[in-house]
């Protein structure tokens, strides 16, 4: 299952070994990492985000904003960034509402993470929660985790809905309407009809985006079942089909 996790330090050189433990998990099957980068919380409430070594091996999969939007969530707003990394992390309110995260695990993340601590920011996958648990537990870690679950209503999905309502309540007034309110009724259908066009496009392009979210971790897991064997292999092969098994849904869904 795919899902985000931030795991809380007291201090950057736990969050770096805590990096080193994510990357070791991922190499033994134990997860895999789509994303990751470590930030900090800063006296006057900003994040940071910090480059570190360990991590620069994780690919950032194509169009991949889960944790950058999730660091801007948290941040809120995001500032201070550092390192050639940080401008691919930026990522939007529409890419945090696609991932399901709520306000609930915002909040817990933001009241652990209190100025001076350090966070380890992953999206993952993962068959179950000892391994990384234990491992992060042992450096001082406090695991925070989220499912990516599927959202069914997006934000351009409410916002088609509420301009082809207005644009019908509009065709209902128009046929009432006195014949000097008519050019502007017809003004205001046509702004609406663009305006819902537009967001049409925009669920479009999102998914196309996801379309290439999938198929970019899906080579990176392809990648590491190739030169991996037995259980390991097979870890890979059972997250690709459950890539494949997602993406099917979400089309399913619209």
């Amino acid at each position: 299952m795919e899902k985000l996790i931030v795991v809380v330090f007291d201090s950057e050189p736990k969050a770096s070994e805590g990096s080193r433990v994510l990357r070791e998990l991922d190499n033994e099957g134990e997860i895999s990492v789509y994303e990751a980068q470590i930030v900090a919380r800063e006296p006057g409430g900003l994040v940071r985000v910090i480059d570190n070594t360990d991590l620069m091996g994780v690919p950032m999969i194509a169009g991949g904003m889960a944790v950058g939007a999730l660091v801007g969530l948290l941040g809120g707003p995001v500032g201070m960034f550092v390192g050639g990394t940080a401008g691919a992390l930026l990522g939007t309110i529409g890419d945090i509402e696609e991932t399901g995260v709520t306000d609930e695990f915002a909040n817990e993340i933001k009241t652990a993470l209190t100025p001076g601590k350090y966070a380890l920011v992953a999206d993952i996958a993962e068959d179950w929660v000892t391994p990384l648990d234990t491992r992060m537990e042992g450096i001082g870690g406090v695991v925070f985790r989220r499912p990516r679950t599927l959202v069914k209503t997006t934000q351009e999905d409410r916002d088609a809905a509420a301009h082809r309502a207005e644009m019908e309540q509009l065709k209902v007034e128009r046929a009432q309407a006195r014949s000097d309110r008519l050019e502007k009724i017809d003004a205001r259908i046509d702004h609406l009809r663009a305006k819902l066009e537009e967001a049409i496009e925009r669920k479009r392009d999102k998914m196309r985006l996801r379309q290439q979210q999938r198929e970019a971790k899906i080579q990176a897991l392809q990648a590491k079942a190739d030169h991996a064997k037995g259980e390991t292999r097979r870890r890979h092969e059972a997250r690709i089909a459950e890539l494949r098994r997602d993406y099917a849904e979400k089309v399913a869904t619209g």
